[in-house]
């Protein structure tokens, strides 16, 4: 098979576009019960992981998809084209989240709330030193990269999962490449062996290195959640040679969700000594390939409309609903109105994708044809986290 790659036409597949709003909603709901504002049961939250499981399904699923909507054996891939799709795609959001952040970090600093930066931001000494390290990572896309507390957790903690994003768009190129010259069987694999070398990895980690960095390295480190990426990347490559062929693959969907739905549910409710995501890595790879093999919808509802806006709107969800959660208790939500401030976020998110990530992307790619291959509207697979 030839390796050249580039832009490919697609169709929308909703199904994982709409599960994208649920992963982002794990997530904000593990955040805004560790705030107080849900009561929900510690076994949900062991359930999802902390919201851990959501981002690996998110790194999976991101490589799926600009594989999906990149490969195209006669042509090559335009790189700074590519590049900046990728900048429309995640910065604007950044910055906006970055700004409600701001107001918050301004509020602490002013107010003198120096428990809030304590606990919020794990900053105790050298306030403004701890605060603008974050700030240059976080604007450069390097907070994955620099495991320290205070370095990780002020302005917008669920930013690290962009480095990590970064990382993967840099390497993308090269990685569709060496894949699209690979056979199936080849494939798997060297994912195989990459997913084992990533469960090394973590063991040694875990292991070897002090608690308060260990964490960090085992979650949030870029290099540590490559392996997921090219596990999506390699089910993309695999799903367009399958519908090539023309012969139906639908009962291979269903097989694919039912067997990684279940496995997902018995690794999620398992009180596993490592971490859930290293296990669900293949899981999530399954379920993915699957729904994008299904002909036609199942029950339907992953397909409905209002669904699928909000997994559209879930990039946004998932960048502004920390700033906006420390702004409700600072408003003095609690346990007893703090649904509230979730419902909020998830509305705001929407405003957000349809009235800012949309104009800014449409805006940054004008004029070019990156801008017509990749609509922000999501009528393609375009809408990886």
């Amino acid at each position: 098979m030839t390796s050249a790659y580039g832009p490919r036409p697609g169709g929308q597949i909703a199904s994982l576009t709409s599960l994208r709003f649920f992963a982002a909603l794990a997530v904000a709901l593990s955040h805004f019960t560790a705030l107080g504002f849900l009561d929900l049961p510690s076994s949900f939250l062991r359930f999802v992981d902390g919201g851990r499981s959501a981002v690996t399904f998110f790194f999976v699923l991101s490589g799926f998809v600009l594989a999906y909507n990149y490969y195209d054996p006669l042509s090559k891939l335009n790189s700074s084209r590519f590049y900046l799709a990728r900048f429309a795609r995640i910065y604007p959001v950044l910055l906006l989240s970055l700004l409600l952040a701001a107001t918050v970090t301004a509020y602490l600093v002013l107010g003198h709330h120096d428990d809030l930066m304590l606990d919020w931001y794990a900053i105790k000494d050298r306030k403004f030193a701890s605060l603008g390290a974050s700030l240059c990572a976080q604007l450069l896309l390097l907070t994955g990269w620099l495991p320290l507390a205070s370095i990780n957790q002020p302005w917008n903690g669920p930013a690290w999962s962009i480095s990590c994003e970064a990382f993967f768009y840099a390497v993308f190129p090269w990685l569709l490449m060496r894949f699209a010259a690979m056979s199936n069987r080849r494939m798997l694999v060297v994912c195989l062996v990459a997913w084992c070398v990533q469960g090394a990895w973590i063991v040694a980690v875990l292991r070897f290195l002090p608690a308060n960095r260990a964490g960090f390295m085992a979650y949030q480190f870029p290099v540590t959640h490559v392996p997921e990426f090219m596990m999506g990347v390699a089910a993309a490559l695999y799903y367009i040679r399958a519908k090539a062929s023309g012969v139906s693959l639908h009962r291979r969907g269903m097989a694919l969700i039912a067997v990684a739905s279940i496995a997902l549910t018995c690794v999620a409710a398992s009180e596993l000594s490592m971490p859930a995501f290293l296990f669900e890595v293949p899981l999530f790879t399954a379920l993915i390939l699957g729904l994008a093999l299904l002909e036609r919808p199942v029950l339907g509802v992953l397909d409905r409309g209002p669904l699928v806006l909000l997994g559209e709107a879930s990039f946004s969800l998932y960048l502004i609903h920390l700033p906006l959660a420390h702004w409700a208790h600072i408003a003095g939500f609690t346990g007893r109105n703090g649904w509230l401030a979730l419902v909020f976020a998830i509305v705001a998110s929407i405003v957000v994708f349809t009235r800012f990530e949309q104009p800014m992307r449409r805006r940054i790619l004008r004029g070019t044809r990156t801008a017509r291959l990749e609509p922000a509207g999501g009528a393609r697979v375009s809408t990886d986290a």
